[in-house]
């Protein structure tokens, strides 16, 4: 017995480094991009802050209803890659990007067309509007090839090569760090280009990296997994088209319109003025990086779940989601204290103004406490509840906590003019009452099913 335990410990933290490890380093990277921009412009202004800003929710929608997509049809692949039915795994991947490049046009038209509909959401300050339409109008051309190179990426995790958006990401940070330095302050012969350079320097980024992707699953890889061509599409009939739908449009849903409840918290924020969104985009930047440990370890936990009920290993699951729970509130408790202890070196990497320091250190002492807590819960919803299909109650447990609670009170305080730290404090409502209903759920079980075993 103590062989065997130590066999399956073994075999669990082996799987558990070789797809984490590459997801953290990617998530970093990602988030790395929208922290770099924010240091960098920060020396040009709170304006300039704000106008990334602004248009960094836009994407941060966009980015999140995608990952709504992935994490739909990742449910699939990973139960079907534990099932060996890699026909399924290319039809499921064909039909996710078709879906993805539709949702980058939804998102493409308003934002080169109608750029100040968005932007009036947020600021009406005519330095932020300027700014950020000009940002909007190179930057939205990234969306098409995102969509693609985010889908192939996030869906490569699912059949346990996170190693391939690991190493087309490092490669696209890099290109963007140089580009930035080159063209935001015109250095080495180049234009000083300001927040169009931020845009620039992004596009060429994600061009690169959609090539790379691209380029490895249809040239480099021939027989890669999830290359699908229009006779995988072609095989896809309306039962199967039933099933996916049934399991991941709440996964959609759920990630589409948490998103928007994050963007109106922006909107609540934007309530106490522009310095107030300058300080929730450095602050937002921030958090997303301290916390993004955590949530890869969900995003890892779904795909060893899914693998083991896809290959019908029920208590093999339940037993590494025990371990995962463990992991996830250990790994959230050591970011959350080094949030915290880093405040006096966050505050000068962003060369916060005088007037904001207050503000800031109150919003990061707050996200630092709570940052344990948002970590177990994105873990339920992404690594336990999702991985068995279990994405109904998942919809149901986000959206409430979010829009019943805490959308309602921040909405409140901001129109009675609190200040921003109050805010911030008030949209953590969500992750306490998530944490009640949450748990019962993850504990019952009934979240640990194989969804795949009569899909042919």
């Amino acid at each position: 017995m103590k062989n065997i335990l130590n066999d399956e410990n073994k075999r669990f933290f082996t799987l558990l480094f070789s797809l984490c490890i590459p997801i953290i380093i990617q998530q970093l990277i990602s988030t790395s991009v929208n922290v770099i921009d924010t240091i960098m412009i920060s020396s040009l202004g709170e304006e300039s802050v704000a106008s990334i800003g602004v248009a960094n929710q836009y994407f941060f929608l966009f980015n999140m209803c995608l990952t709504g997509i992935e994490g739909g049809s990742g449910i699939f692949i990973s139960q079907f890659f534990g099932k060996n039915d890699f026909i399924n795994i290319k039809k499921i991947t064909g039909l996710s990007i078709i879906l993805s490049l539709g949702l980058s046009l939804l998102f493409f038209m308003p934002a080169l067309f109608f750029p100040k509909g968005i932007i009036n959401i947020f600021s009406n300050d005519p330095a932020v509007v300027k700014l950020t339409s000009e940002y909007f109008m190179i930057i939205v051309f990234s969306y098409p090839l995102t969509s693609i190179s985010t889908m192939f990426s996030m869906s490569s995790r699912s059949i346990r090569n996170p190693k391939l958006g690991m190493i087309c990401s490092s490669i696209a940070l890099v290109c963007n760090i140089i580009l930035n330095y080159l063209l935001i302050f015109g250095n080495l012969g180049f234009p000083a280009l300001g927040v169009k350079g931020a845009a620039i320097a992004t596009l060429i980024a994600r061009i690169l990296e959609f090539m790379l992707i691209v380029g490895y699953v249809y040239i480099h890889k021939k027989d890669y997994v999830l290359k699908f061509n229009i006779n995988h599409l072609k095989e896809i009939d309306i039962e199967f088209l039933r099933n996916f739908l049934s399991k991941s449009m709440p996964v959609f849903i759920n990630d589409a319109t948490w998103a928007l409840g994050s963007v109106l918290y922006s909107v609540a924020y934007a309530m106490a003025g522009t310095s107030a969104i300058a300080a929730s985009q450095i602050a937002s930047s921030t958090g997303n990086f301290f916390i993004i440990t955590s949530i890869c370890i969900g995003i890892g936990a779904s795909i060893m779940l899914g693998n083991e009920l896809g290959a019908d290993n029920i208590d093999t699951a339940i037993s590494y989601s025990k371990k995962f729970s463990v992991l996830v509130i250990a790994v959230g408790i050591l970011f959350g204290m080094l949030l915290i202890v880093n405040i006096p070196l966050l505050l000068k990497i962003f060369s916060v103004e005088n007037h904001l320091i207050k503000d800031m250190i109150n919003i990061f002492v707050i996200m630092g406490i709570m940052l344990p807590l948002r970590a177990f819960n994105t873990y339920i919803i992404i690594g336990i509840l999702r991985s068995g299909g279990d994405t109904k109650y998942a919809l149901i447990l986000e959206l409430a906590c979010m829009w019943i609670c805490s959308i309602p009170l921040t909405f409140l305080a901001g129109l009675n003019g609190y200040p921003i730290y109050i805010l911030v404090l008030l949209s953590y409502t969500e992750e306490l009452v998530k944490f009640i209903f949450g748990v019962p759920r993850a504990i019952s079980k009934k979240w640990a099913t194989n969804i795949v075993k009569d899909m042919d």
